[in-house]
């Protein structure tokens, strides 16, 4: 009789809860209690973050070594809502959700999964959004207008861009600059006043990404092809780095190392703001993880530790400490990874792939310590 040896089960294995929703868009609530889920059909789920087994209740320390048993139970069902042709999402306050629907109207989605009011504008169809939960700001466009939403000032106000449309928009983090990207160039205005642009790089191809330094300093552009784009709002200079083999799908930056990190390498592209690189693209560069033979399709920045989460084309996912090949291998194998997103706190890793796989791997509060 033949005997297989069972393999030891994975760190994926052993933290991660799994269900299977094709999805297109991952996001936490803003008080971690809640991962709504954008499925590539255009359908809503939310997915409840409370744990009946969380990792602290399963490890043992015994001899000095830790040890963590598996999961018994399987993780609580998903939520599934009324909304059927969501195109995009974010948090807002009060734990709930912004949706912004296939026909372009934007709504609040409650935790519950209760679809609410609509918001910004009735002028329709809405192509892209963005909302500052901390600064209360919502930002949309419409056709070549965009609207700005402040519940501070109780108003909404627009601006039109003369033919102008934009498919990305991001606010940053004091809500005082709005950014748009579109395939007719880079746009930054002032969100109290809508002012005329105060920056303006033209773009090669489409923006699929733009995000925000935590300073408001830095503006990062990914591209569908031709790399990123990287503008100092301080002097207005860019730098076009144009050195990866797939699109630059996913940015994001990192407080604790003051550095960017992008997708579209065969590993983990990433650069110090302390020597931004805009002599050359060796300038600041940072070696973060193992470079390999599949290109990394998601990156996320740890919101606290100088840490970042990145998926693989052939579905693996680490989390590398930023500069450093050391990388944690969370998971081996499985569909390409398109999405990764951290909780608040940085105790949850959430994840989709192209096998319709979508979990949230929960990790010992001691291990980023």
């Amino acid at each position: 009789m033949n005997q297989q040896t069972v393999p030891n089960p994975g760190l994926f294995d052993l933290l991660a809860r799994e269900w299977q929703c094709p999805a297109a868009r991952l996001c936490f609530n803003d008080d971690d209690t809640m991962l709504a889920i954008m499925g590539a059909d255009g359908a809503a789920a939310i997915a409840r973050l409370a744990d009946n087994e969380p990792p602290e209740a399963r490890i043992k320390i015994e001899s000095g070594q830790m040890t963590i048993s598996p999961r018994q139970g399987r993780p609580a069902p998903l939520i599934r809502t009324r909304l059927q042709d969501g195109a995009a999402l974010s948090a807002c306050q009060g734990g709930d959700f912004l949706v912004l629907t296939g026909n372009g109207e934007l709504l609040r989605l409650s935790r519950a999964g209760m679809p609410g009011d609509r918001l910004v504008t009735d002028k329709l169809p809405i192509a892209a959004f963005d909302h500052n939960g901390p600064a209360g700001v919502t930002a949309a466009m419409a056709a070549d207008r965009l609207y700005l939403q402040s519940e501070s000032r109780g108003v909404i106000a627009e601006i039109g861009f003369e033919g102008q449309t934009a498919d990305i928009l991001s606010i940053s983090d004091d809500g005082a600059m709005i950014a748009l990207a579109g395939t007719g160039g880079l746009i930054i205005c002032r969100s109290d006043t809508l002012s005329r642009p105060e920056r303006l790089a033209t773009l090669p191809a489409r923006p699929l990404s733009l995000q925000w330094s935590a300073d408001g300093r830095w503006l990062a552009c990914g591209l569908e092809t031709g790399g990123l784009r990287l503008l100092d709002t301080a002097s207005g200079r860019v730098a076009n780095l144009i050195d990866f083999p797939g699109p630059v799908g996913v940015l994001g930056w990192n407080r604790a190392a003051n550095a960017l990190v992008a997708s579209g390498a065969f590993r983990i592209a990433g650069w110090s703001m302390d020597t931004p690189p805009f002599d050359t693209s060796a300038a600041g560069a940072l070696g973060t993880g193992r470079p390999g033979l599949a290109v990394v399709e998601a990156v996320a920045a740890h919101p606290a530790n100088r840490l970042v989460a990145a998926g693989y084309a052939n579905g693996r996912v680490v989390v590398a400490q930023i500069g450093s090949p050391e990388e944690l291998i969370v998971r081996q194998a499985g569909g390409a990874v398109h999405e990764l997103r951290w909780s608040n706190d940085g105790n949850h890793l959430a994840l989709a792939d192209s096998l319709g796989s979508v979990a949230v791997v929960t990790f010992p509060k001691q291990l980023f310590k």
